[in-house]
């Protein structure tokens, strides 16, 4: 039997319980993943999405691979009790050291998220690719910018711009991006990284030109995936967890769950990002 939760309202509670919608599991290292879940909502409303972001070990931008394995497999876990019928791993760190793994581990589809550089080559021939320390260093990020030799990427790995984000955010203040941002004059800014995406117009003031991301092109694969799908197989009951879940129902009929310690702050700053 499921553990009520005395935070929710009736209304609110047997939407939880009802687990009539595909569920849809959103993970990311903290507050970054929110550009993802913004683009998905929009996108693919039909469905419910349960948000964890793992904020109190964020970021996981130069993490040991061992230990972000583990994190993202800890994720997953939880959606798999919970019934998701895919997975979107909203970090680009945890898609490059984790993604290929978890697809092999998991019975759901796991997604990732990768840097636009398609989309910036086809439009430009030279692009400054910001991204984590782990990302920059991965296979993945090295073949797929290889699919693209007419355009001149740099990679610039950033060691403290995803904490500077996070910290700024969960403190309402403004991040300082002058003081991680290198200088550069590449034609565009491809954002490896989901925290980076949730300041994109303050890189693209910074560097004056236009800037991409890859939270669109996840939203766009996920419909594909589950495109398919009705109701969920899976039900939210049976939800226990360390701390309260937050609820987001909107009047637009979606509906988005926030898990673990961070909810109600993951929550707050979803609403004030995308709920405007």
């Amino acid at each position: 039997m499921r553990q009520k939760n005395a935070n929710f309202s009736k209304k609110e509670d047997k939407k939880l319980s009802d687990g009539k919608k595909t569920i849809v599991g959103v993970f990311d290292s903290g507050v970054g993943g929110l550009s993802v879940l913004g683009a998905c909502v929009r996108l693919a409303p039909q469905f419910s999405y349960l948000y964890y972001g793992d904020n109190a070990r964020a970021p996981y931008g130069s993490r040991p691979a061992g230990e972000i394995v583990c994190f993202v497999r800890e994720a997953l876990q939880l959606f798999r009790e919970r019934g998701a019928a895919a997975a979107v791993l909203a970090c680009n760190t945890a898609t490059a050291v984790a993604v290929e793994r978890m697809r092999r581990e998991f019975p759901f589809p796991v997604l990732g998220v990768e840097p636009a550089v398609k989309q910036a080559a086809a439009r430009y021939g030279s692009a400054l690719v910001l991204c984590t320390p782990r990302t920059a260093e991965s296979e993945r990020l090295r073949r797929l910018i290889a699919r693209f030799p007419a355009c001149r990427f740099t990679v610039a790995p950033l060691e403290g711009l995803a904490a500077e984000i996070e910290r700024s955010l969960c403190e309402g203040k403004e991040p300082d991006l002058g003081a991680h941002l290198p200088p550069d004059r590449s034609a565009c800014v491809v954002l490896g990284c989901t925290h980076y995406a949730l300041v994109s117009d303050k890189i693209a003031a910074f560097y004056g030109v236009p800037v991409f991301d890859g939270a669109a092109g996840t939203a766009r694969r996920l419909l594909s995936v589950l495109g398919g799908f009705g109701e969920a197989e899976g039900s939210l009951g049976g939800y226990i967890n360390k701390s309260s879940p937050s609820f987001l129902g909107e009047s637009g009929g979606e509906q988005v769950f926030f898990l673990g310690e961070s909810a109600p702050l993951n929550e707050k700053i979803y609403k004030q990002m995308f709920k405007k």
